[in-house]
């Protein structure tokens, strides 16, 4: 499912339309409104999991290339990026 989320509906190839047929094989009757409820709560349990798990993201670095390269939005900031990990980590 992660594969299906990141890669296709972020390029649009699948919509939740297809993605809930697709389900329907699988025995998984849900309705495109509930997809994104249900993939939030896959994604929320996959990270408590990892958290219980021992898993941080205090202990990743980000690659110094990262900090190199221009982005459409410009350079990236270091302190801004681990800000933003942090947020995110205490949402999970």
């Amino acid at each position: 499912m992660s594969s299906l989320v990141v890669c296709f509906f972020a390029r649009g190839i699948y919509k939740p339309a297809l993605v809930c047929e697709a389900l329907k094989t699988l025995g998984y009757r849900l309705k495109q409104e509930n997809l994104f409820q249900v993939g939030k709560k896959i994604h929320s349990e996959k990270y408590r999991f990892k958290k219980q798990c021992g898993f941080s993201l205090d202990k990743l670095s980000f690659p110094q290339r990262i900090f190199q390269t221009d982005t459409p939005a410009g350079k990236l900031d270091r302190n801004y990026m681990k800000e933003t990990i942090n947020h995110i980590w205490e949402k999970i």
